[in-house]
C-alpha cells in the first residue's frame, strides 16, 4: 500500500463522512451506463474508451471511474498525469490513456500501472529516446485541425525514432476532427483522408498497433468504421448529451444538482434587487434565496434571464447572480419555505433547465456549463 493511500484511509477513519450539504450533485449511474451501452449496441464494430477529463465532465471524476471500472473497458481516458494518478490512488483498475500533454521526465520515471501516454509532438518523444522502461504510446496526428499533434510532414522522423527504440510501444494511433458536429463539414472530410493515408502507413510500420483512433462522440456519424478507426472516444455522449442529432442513439442525462431555500422575504413594487440594481421589482413581490452562484456553477449569464425549479415550479432568476448566492422570484409557488428543495439543473432532456437548455441561454456550449460545476461539491451516486 502506498503512502498516499494510507493517508486517505487514515483521514477517513478521522475526519466525519456524510457531512450535510446545501448543494448536491446527484449522479444517474444506470444513465451512464445505459448511454455507453447505446453506443455500443449502435456501432458493434467499434471499442469505446470513456473521457474522464475535466473531472468526468463536471461529473466526478473518481465516481464516474467506479461506476465504469468493471465494465472491461479498453482504457480510460485523461487529460493529465495528476488525473490518472488520482484514480489509481482510488484503486481504480481499469487500463488508463493521459491524452493530455505530459512532461517527458514525468512519463520516464511513472511508476503507475496500466498507463499509456499520448505522444503529442516530434519533440516530445525525442525525450523519451533512450527510455530503461517499457513506455505504450499513442502518437497523436495532426490531420488538419493545427491545434496539437505530430505533423504528418514529421512522421519519417517520429517513425525512425520509434523503430530505434525498442522500449517505445506504439499501441495506438490518434487524431481529432475539429468540425465534427457539422455534418456537412467539408474540412472533416479533408481530415479523413489524410487520416486514412496516415493509419495505412503507420500500420504498414508498425502491424502491431491495437488501437487507431480519430473520432469523439460526434465524430462516429462521420467515420466508416474499421476504414477509418477502431475505437471511438466517448466524451459529452456518454453523460447524455449530444451536440449532434444522432438517429442511432437515444440518451439519458447523468447529472442533475439540487440546493435548498436558504431565505423567504416579501419586496415591494420599485424595491430593487442584487448588485447594481439590475432588477426593480414590478409589482409586490415573494422572492428567495439559495446558497449557490457562479462559484457554485450557477452561470452569472443567467442573471435576470434563468430558472429554477422550486416543488415541481419554474421560478425566474432575478438580479444578479452572486458569487454565493441566487435570488429568485417564488411568487407563484404556494407556501413556499426555508429548506424546500430547488433544483439547478435537471435531468430532464426537456426540461428548460436541463444542462443543453442552460448553454443555450448563456449562448455557450454544455461543456461550459458542466466543467463549471466545483469538484468540492458532493457527488452523490444513484
Amino acid at each position: 500500500m502506498n503512502i498516499w493511500n494510507i493517508i486517505r484511509r487514515l483521514r477517513a477513519k478521522i475526519l466525519p463522512i456524510n457531512l450535510p450539504s446545501l448543494i448536491t450533485i446527484y449522479i444517474d449511474k444506470k444513465a451512464i451506463l445505459d448511454n455507453l451501452s447505446t453506443y455500443r449496441q449502435a456501432y458493434p464494430e467499434l471499442e469505446f474508451a470513456p473521457v474522464l477529463k475535466s473531472n468526468a465532465y463536471g461529473h466526478g471524476l473518481v465516481p464516474v471511474a467506479r461506476i465504469l471500472d468493471s465494465q472491461k473497458l479498453p482504457f480510460l481516458i485523461v487529460d493529465s498525469y495528476y488525473e490518472a494518478r488520482l484514480l489509481r490512488d482510488n484503486n481504480i483498475k481499469s487500463p488508463i490513456l493521459i491524452i493530455g500533454y505530459v512532461e517527458p521526465n514525468i512519463i520516464l520515471n511513472s511508476r503507475l500501472s496500466k498507463i499509456s501516454f499520448c505522444i503529442t509532438s516530434l519533440e516530445q518523444l525525442q525525450q523519451l529516446a533512450g527510455s530503461q522502461r517499457k513506455l505504450n504510446l499513442h502518437l497523436k496526428i495532426d490531420t488538419g485541425m493545427h491545434r496539437q499533434g505530430v505533423l504528418i510532414s514529421k512522421l519519417e522522423q517520429v517513425i525512425q525514432i520509434l523503430k530505434d527504440n525498442s522500449n517505445l510501444t506504439l499501441e495506438g494511433i490518434a487524431s481529432h476532427l475539429a468540425d465534427a458536429d457539422n455534418t456537412a463539414s467539408q474540412s472533416v472530410k479533408k481530415q479523413l483522408k489524410s487520416w486514412e493515408r496516415v493509419q495505412e502507413s503507420l500500420i504498414q510500420e508498425f502491424p502491431n498497433i491495437t488501437y487507431n483512433h480519430i473520432s469523439a462522440t460526434a465524430g462516429v456519424l462521420h467515420t466508416k468504421s474499421n476504414n477509418t478507426h477502431n475505437l471511438a472516444r466517448l466524451g459529452l455522449g456518454l453523460y447524455g448529451i449530444s451536440i449532434i442529432d444522432n438517429p442511432k442513439i437515444k440518451l439519458k442525462l447523468a447529472l442533475s444538482m439540487q440546493t435548498i431555500i436558504s431565505g423567504v422575504k416579501s419586496i415591494k413594487k420599485g424595491d430593487p434587487v442584487g448588485y447594481n440594481n439590475t432588477f426593480i421589482a414590478p409589482k409586490d413581490m415573494l422572492i428567495a434565496t439559495i446558497p449557490a452562484g457562479y462559484a457554485e456553477g450557477v452561470d452569472r449569464r443567467l442573471s435576470n434571464i434563468g430558472q429554477v425549479e422550486v416543488n415541481g415550479i419554474l421560478c425566474p432568476i432575478i438580479g444578479r447572480v452572486s458569487m454565493n448566492i441566487t435570488t429568485i422570484d417564488v411568487s407563484s409557488v404556494p407556501q413556499v419555505k426555508l429548506g424546500d428543495i430547488v433544483t439547478i439543473i435537471s435531468n430532464d432532456n426537456s426540461s428548460p433547465i436541463s444542462v443543453s437548455n442552460i448553454a443555450k441561454i448563456c449562448q455557450t456550449i454544455p461543456y461550459e456549463i458542466l466543467v463549471h460545476i466545483p469538484a468540492y461539491l458532493r457527488r452523490i451516486v444513484k
